[in-house]
């Protein structure tokens, strides 16, 4: 699981818990209760940390844009590393504090008579607008710009490589991976939708209220910016939903990290504790070969047993008392048929390889 994608999702999902812990619960009771009671540091931490957050989230969901987009339009250039992926979350880490810091700087905590507030005191107001503008524009416009591009490439590419390809027959693992890559980009193209539905509104309320200096007088002023702000906060809800019903692999990962028995396992009717170690069966047809390995979990196992019969000989090859989690047995036989029958609870596994050409011949059978 160790991906690019995964690391930016990782690193999207750790923004979304600082959004839960500095943004869900002091903004809605400030706004209520109209009194700030968390002190100083709080005041000048809360809202650096809040815009470092979405920061982080439209940043990182961008690094993803562009990174599908160079994998499906330029496939055959090398994929990002790791370890560029690392430096790249880094650098938005970087940048994200740094443009901040204006918050922190200029938030004024005042303990009044009235009440105790948290405000923006900026040197002008000219000040204060452009800063706002720039905020919304690196913020929100250019990262969803950018996002709708890369995307909206990406799905004219995968639309001609369908056309390309409905006249071919393409194999079952091909059709898989297309399906899967499918998927995931239904899953990026999702977040990024309802990120930018969640927080557009809360944006535009920002800008209103830095261009219209009255605008938080109005009689339903806070109402709507309560609004606002919860439909932006939902945005931190709905990944996880996104992840278990669009990626597979989360759903796998999950189920490992579950300590429960094996769904295979539970459908048999062996008991567990008579199977002891994992038993594997393989079987491969290459022309008239035949090929059956039995292979249990001990390290230490008996060299392998081939028996190969000419097609005018006539053979049935009986074994009893094989030890499941120590014995490796390999039979690999032309022109024959193998009938091969398993006795768990005994531990014992019987072979019966007939020969076609001489099924009404005599038959020898050979004991080891």
């Amino acid at each position: 699981m160790q991906t690019v994608t995964n690391l930016f999702i990782t690193n999207l999902a750790l923004s979304d818990i600082l959004l839960c812990i500095f943004a869900v619960p002091f903004t809605p009771l400030y706004s209520f209760r109209g009194s700030w009671s968390w002190g100083s540091l709080l005041c000048h931490m809360m809202p650096s940390a809040q815009g470092c957050s979405v920061y982080i989230s439209t940043l990182t969901l961008m690094s993803i844009a562009i990174d599908r987009f160079f994998v499906i339009i330029y496939p055959f250039r090398p994929r990002m590393k790791i370890e560029t992926c690392i430096s790249v979350i880094a650098m938005i880490w970087t940048f994200s504090i740094t443009v901040t810091l204006p918050y922190a700087i200029f938030m004024t905590y005042y303990d009044l008579d009235i009440g105790r507030f948290c405000e923006e005191t900026w040197p002008t107001e000219k000040l204060r607008r452009v800063f706002g503008s720039i905020t919304s524009i690196l913020q929100f416009v250019l990262p969803f710009s950018v996002i709708a591009f890369c995307y909206t490439c990406v799905s004219f590419k995968l639309n001609d490589r369908a056309k390309a390809k409905a006249a071919s027959k393409n194999t079952r693992k091909e059709e898989f991976d297309k399906n899967r890559k499918r998927r995931t980009n239904q899953m990026l193209i999702a977040m990024v939708t309802i990120f930018g539905l969640s927080w557009l509104p809360l944006n535009v309320t920002n800008l209103y209220n830095d261009y219209y200096m009255y605008a938080i007088h109005s009689k339903y002023y806070f109402l709507i910016f309560f609004v606002c702000h919860v439909i932006a906060m939902s945005s931190t809800c709905y990944n996880p939903f996104i992840y278990a019903w669009m990626n597979e692999n989360f759903r796998k990962e999950f189920k490992q990290l579950i300590p429960c028995i094996d769904t295979t396992l539970q459908r048999s009717n062996i008991p567990l504790e008579q199977l002891g170690h994992l038993c594997q069966s393989e079987k491969t047809f290459n022309g008239n070969t035949a090929t059956d390995s039995y292979m249990g979990s001990s390290s230490q196992r008996i060299p392998s047993f081939r028996q190969k019969r000419k097609p005018s000989a006539a053979a049935d090859v009986e074994r009893s008392g094989v030890e499941l989690n120590e014995d490796l047995l390999t039979v690999d036989v032309k022109h024959c048929h193998i009938s091969t029958s398993y006795n768990l609870r005994r531990e014992s596994v019987k072979l019966r390889l007939i020969n076609e050409e001489s099924f009404d011949g005599p038959s020898t059978q050979s004991q080891f």
